[in-house]
């Protein structure tokens, strides 16, 4: 806390800003993402950087991408006065820039896009720990038929092999937010699901799990806004498929990606 106040670091809340204060957490995230001198870590959101500098102790080198041009100051003014030669500070936004090469991503992550960080993450299929809300990372290692799972199960599971390491008190930011966190290791999967068209099959799985509670085919049927079809059609290729009266919630991926493809295989057929 009293590094905040020394450099005058006031959050953002549009950016979804709460800065982590707690050392002890920062020591686990270090200790938990197993960092070598040889490895490049990627920290998305440095804030006043609290764990920036104690990553540049361990790593070989740390890029430090940080949206907020005066957070981004405040990070050059301290590697110019502890005389830091490890640390690339990057303004700009990790979701609309290309990343230089890493190894391993570290990083506290803002709540408002933690799904579409996991995204972007699981493009460079590097391992992960993320500091992230924890109802959403319980989300990220739900299994089928657990109440929390959902299409971001699917989008981190079909990436990642996702393990929950621990809770982290909301009293360990400042500002402190509404609600705790949790430590999520995303270890990339060696060998993925495979489907047709990755881009169809996440389609087809953000479409289903609107109506999760529903048999695949009702769901199907009640998606005629995000497939862009009318809904008898996809009433009646819904009941074709292998999986077509089981639940969404307890389809694993192997049998949602075989039932993307058999859709769109349908689809193709009667085009």
């Amino acid at each position: 806390m009293s590094e905040i106040q020394d450099y005058c670091v006031k959050p953002v809340r549009k950016l979804g800003q709460n800065f982590l204060t707690d050392k002890n957490i920062v020591a686990v995230e270090i200790r938990e993402a197993e960092i070598s001198s040889k490895d490049t870590v990627l920290e998305i959101g440095g804030g006043y950087g609290a764990l920036t500098f104690e990553l540049a102790k361990v790593a070989k080198k740390v890029v430090s991408v940080e949206i907020d041009r005066d957070l981004a100051d405040v990070l050059e003014e301290r590697i110019a006065k502890d005389d830091v030669k490890n640390v690339e500070i990057i303004c700009g936004d990790a979701l609309k820039i290309d990343v230089p090469a890493f190894d391993k991503c570290v990083s506290n992550i803002p709540y408002q896009i933690s799904s579409k960080i996991v995204e972007m993450l699981g493009r460079y299929g590097k391992f992960s720990l993320l500091i992230m809300q924890k109802e959403f990372a319980q989300r990220l290692v739900a299994e089928p038929g657990d109440k929390n799972y959902s299409r971001i199960s699917i989008l981190a599971q079909f990436h990642f092999v996702p393990v929950f390491v621990r809770k982290v008190g909301r009293k360990c930011f400042y500002p402190s937010p509404d609600v705790d966190s949790g430590i999520v290791k995303l270890f990339p999967r060696v060998k993925k699901v495979k489907v047709c068209d990755e881009k169809l099959f996440f389609k087809f799985v953000t479409a289903v799990f609107i109506h999760k509670n529903q048999k695949l085919w009702k769901a199907l049927s009640h998606s005629k806004r995000d497939m862009v079809m009318d809904k008898k059609v996809l009433s009646e290729i819904g009941r074709k498929l292998t999986d077509a009266d089981v639940k969404v919630r307890v389809l694993d991926i192997e049998r949602l990606a075989r039932a993307a493809d058999e859709f769109y295989g349908f689809v193709k057929k009667s085009c």
